[in-house]
């Protein structure tokens, strides 16, 4: 039984992985970052204070976890 946990808590995961790969960047810049502290419409920086290329993984999580809670209140 602890397998299957497993399991299902790994899916769901991956489920949200993928989506977060399908969304804007402007979708993604609608969340603060948990990581860097930017906040909504501003980019990501490194620990150096440039800006980063793209957004952290967590601020895209973020945001598609964002994108289903927003889904699943229709």
């Amino acid at each position: 039984m602890f397998k299957m946990k497993q399991i299902s808590n790994c899916a769901g995961l991956y489920s949200v992985a993928v989506k977060s790969k399908e969304l804007s960047l402007k979708q993604t810049l609608a969340v603060p970052c948990p990581t860097c502290g930017a906040a909504i419409k501003e980019a990501c920086e490194l620990h150096t204070g440039a800006l980063r290329s793209e957004p952290h993984r967590d601020r895209k999580l973020s945001a598609a976890e964002a994108v289903e809670a927003k889904r699943g209140k229709r």
